[in-house]
């Protein structure tokens, strides 16, 4: 199946006031500046040298001694959690494509080496003719960002794909329930979707287990955030349900006690 783009927008015009209630915290973790500023580009992270050299650090400077396989899926969870919700949050905003190049995004670490801020260096990108097909404004970002970032994601950790896309997906549910609060953007089309248009298997399909209400509901696949030292258990942890607690993180992947 083929998606087709015609005109362009400029995200730039949509940046005003977006970060707002909910996703306000995202304002000091995401910029548009065409001109190329510190970090890297995200490119990088599929280089296994590359790779292998931020998860090091990362691991050394916050989780020293403990399972290198959690320290990985806690390190995308920061990157998946910083870097979507804004890429959605435009894209629903310009009724655009969602950005989806690797090599027009830069990424910088705090200072002990976890995901901290992108910087969108190229803000055009092609109008949805569709609005309401919403695999096909997000495809390009699944296959040309998410896949080969989760393919190099787990080659370097020996963690299951599955882990990251799990981790990826459950940014998606968050943003729709949550950020976009079930309005415009309506990404249960990919949560909710075993196939892809294309007829191949959707790897963010059901992030959580069926479940009589929201508030009781786990993660299908763990993320392995529970064997690190000095930090919480997700809300929606898979091996100790939640009971009843109805809040949600208000960043992805870890509580506020962990940004340092």
């Amino acid at each position: 199946m083929e998606f087709f783009f015609s005109a362009h927008v400029d995200l730039n015009d949509y940046m005003d006031g977006l970060f707002h209630g909910p996703a306000a915290h995202l304002a000091q973790h995401f910029a548009v500046q065409p001109e190329a500023g510190t970090g890297i580009s995200c490119a990088e992270l599929t280089d296994p040298g590359s790779l292998k050299h931020l998860l090091d650090a990362y691991a050394y400077a916050r989780f020293r001694g403990n399972d290198v396989r959690s320290v990985v899926s806690f390190w995308s969870q920061w990157y998946f959690g910083f870097l979507l919700p804004p890429l959605l949050l435009l894209a629903n905003a310009a009724q655009s494509q969602v950005p989806s190049n690797l090599s027009s995004l830069r990424l910088t670490m705090n200072k002990n080496g976890r995901p901290d801020r992108f910087q969108l260096t190229d803000p055009t990108v092609p109008a949805a003719e569709d609005c309401g097909d919403v695999f096909g404004r997000l495809m390009p970002l699944i296959d040309d960002h998410l896949a080969p970032l989760v393919f190099s994601l787990s080659a370097r950790s020996g963690v299951s794909a599955k882990v990251f896309w799990m981790n990826a997906a459950v940014v998606l549910d968050y943003t729709h329930h949550v950020l976009l609060d079930r309005k415009g953007f309506d990404l249960t089309q990919i949560t909710n979707s075993p196939l892809k248009p294309d007829g191949q298997r959707n790897p963010l399909f059901s992030p959580y287990r069926p479940s009589g209400s929201e508030a009781t509901r786990t993660r299908r696949i763990c993320c392995l955030r529970y064997r690190l030292d000095d930090v919480e258990r997700c809300l929606d942890c898979s091996l100790k349900p939640t009971n009843g607690r109805e809040e949600r993180p208000l960043v992805l992947g870890a509580s506020e006690e962990d940004l340092e």
